[in-house]
């Protein structure tokens, strides 16, 4: 709530947006700005508005799948250590494939001010519903088209998502314990950070964590640095392909962008 009694509606002021990004991904850094700018209803800049977190690279992958997936977690615990530090009361982080559901400026300050007046942990904007546990709008109040539902089960998705300061310390001890895991621990076990928030439910069951009806945030057809294909690893091809993508999404938009 800000000084006046209102609920913070504003995207930056009510979390301070951290995105993760590779230093040679500048495009994707690109891409990002604009879709968050856009999502936030004004410019925002790398830096002065969003903060920048650079992953770590590895050369072991230390009982994760690949050092991409070690990486990934990483950088999520990067995130909410630094958030932690400078004491932000809340922050939005995102990954630097997410695009936007044209539906969020409709739904934005509805959901941010539903925010803004409930206790809350963890809130995922986007989703993938993988294991179809994910419920439909059925779930909404009648008499509403979008809002926030408790949710304890699985959905993959780590790519947009609120976090409330109350839940730094346990999100930080929970990432910790999954970088240092054993290979099979299915709550602690090494895993990329879409697993991660399934487990941290069930490590701390007291743990709030809601998901946004509709999913509000898909990924964008990108090359992936978690599990790169051959062509992804060539910086030259990779280049040319990125333009290819950049070429489809100006041309088909919204149809190549994943909101399921």
């Amino acid at each position: 709530m800000d000084t006046t009694g209102k609920p913070k509606t504003d995207l930056v002021q009510f979390a301070k947006p951290v995105l993760i990004n590779m230093v040679n991904r500048p495009g994707r850094l690109r891409d990002s700005l604009i879709e968050i700018s856009q999502a936030a209803g004004r410019r925002l800049d790398a830096g002065s508005d969003v903060h920048i977190i650079r992953p770590r690279k590895f050369d072991h992958p230390a009982g994760f799948t690949n050092c991409g997936f070690r990486s990934n977690l990483d950088a999520h615990l990067q995130v909410v250590e630094w958030a932690n530090e400078q004491g932000h009361e809340r922050i939005l982080v995102m990954e630097d494939d997410l695009a936007f559901n044209p539906q969020w400026v409709h739904h934005r300050c509805g959901l941010i001010e539903d925010l803004s007046n409930q206790e809350w942990q963890l809130a995922s904007l986007g989703y993938f519903d993988i294991w179809n546990e994910v419920p439909d709008a059925d779930a909404l109040d009648p008499n509403r088209s979008s809002g926030w539902i408790e949710f304890s089960k699985r959905t993959n998705g780590a790519h947009a998502y609120f976090l409330h300061h109350s839940a730094y310390d346990r999100w930080i001890d929970h990432l910790q314990a999954i970088s240092v895991g054993t290979p099979g621990d299915d709550l602690q076990g090494p895993i990329a950070s879409d697993g991660a928030i399934n487990t941290f439910g069930w490590v701390y069951p007291e743990i709030i964590r809601l998901l946004a009806l509709p999913n509000m945030v898909g990924t964008r057809p990108t090359a992936s640095d978690i599990t790169p294909s051959p062509v992804d690893r060539l910086p030259l091809v990779r280049t040319v392909s990125e333009h290819i993508r950049k070429w489809r999404r100006d041309r088909h938009g919204a149809n190549v962008t994943n909101y399921s």
